[in-house]
């Protein structure tokens, strides 16, 4: 046994750990992304979110002000080299280092049948959800790295490890590549310290889902997709919070390369 690694977790070392952390959020000004990046701030630690959308960022900024220095807004484009390196930058000149990045952006279209799907929208989704996490994580390792290693948390998708009717085969084939990438990322970069995971998890009840049954007409759909899962409700945003949390603090720290699975165990079915 290693000898550093004891027995028991010192769990005012384990929370220490995440508090004492920089975290960026790629796709933190709503939804999941915001909620992981107000739950960390909860916990004391200091959190960079990043966004397209920057009226988002701002009011985001206004919501969190509270949070005082232990929090940057910056808007940006997370499938263009030169932004994700900007934000990368801007989050170390801030916080002096960089440890963890959750990639929780991408965009979707439901209700797509992939003969109609037309190319343009092909690109905006695999960019959204695929490209962009590639691109922020080649901007953001090097500064992971020589903080000393850290975690990277993917936002994937039931999608990803199935099919999705409802969001199309770009939105499955975008989050089944992410699961790709994460493997990948693990392996190559785990001698320096760099653990990269996926998170799974069905559709997450939260403002955006909200958003998109209620344009479709299609709220009682809610009702249906609970009766999917053996636990026999719907996925939140907390839920998936919780697992991200997990994968990064040391309670996970020997877990890299894997997919954790976040839907009421529908794959059982």
């Amino acid at each position: 046994m290693t000898a550093h690694l004891h027995d028991n977790f010192d769990w005012n070392a384990v929370g220490d750990k995440l508090t004492n952390t920089v975290t960026l959020v790629v796709g933190g000004a709503r939804g999941t992304g915001k909620t992981t990046a107000d739950n960390l701030l909860q916990l004391g630690a200091r959190v960079a979110i990043s966004d397209l959308n920057k009226e988002r960022v701002d009011a985001v900024a206004e919501e969190f002000k509270h949070y005082g220095d232990r929090f940057l807004g910056v808007a940006g484009d997370a499938t263009r080299p030169d932004d994700a390196e900007r934000v990368a930058a801007q989050t170390v000149e801030k916080f002096g280092a960089l440890h963890n990045v959750v990639y929780s952006a991408g965009a979707y279209r439901a209700q797509r049948p992939t003969l109609e799907i037309a190319s343009e929208e092909w690109d905006l989704i695999i960019d959204s959800n695929l490209k962009g996490a590639f691109i922020s994580y080649q901007a953001t390792i090097p500064h992971i790295a020589k903080s000393g290693g850290g975690a990277l948390v993917s936002i994937s998708s039931l999608a990803g490890r199935t099919s999705s009717p409802f969001l199309g085969c770009h939105y499955s084939a975008a989050k089944a590549g992410i699961l790709g990438l994460t493997r990948h990322i693990a392996k190559e970069f785990g001698p320096q310290n760099i653990r990269a995971n996926s998170i799974c998890p069905g559709g997450i009840i939260g403002v955006r889902m909200n958003d998109l049954l209620t344009d479709l007409h299609r709220e009682a759909d809610l009702v249906e997709l609970a009766k999917q899962t053996p636990l026999g409700r719907n996925v939140y945003e907390q839920d998936v919070v919780g697992a991200t949390l997990f994968l990064l603090s040391d309670l996970s720290r020997f877990i890299t390369g894997a997919t954790l699975d976040v839907n009421g165990g529908i794959l059982t079915l």
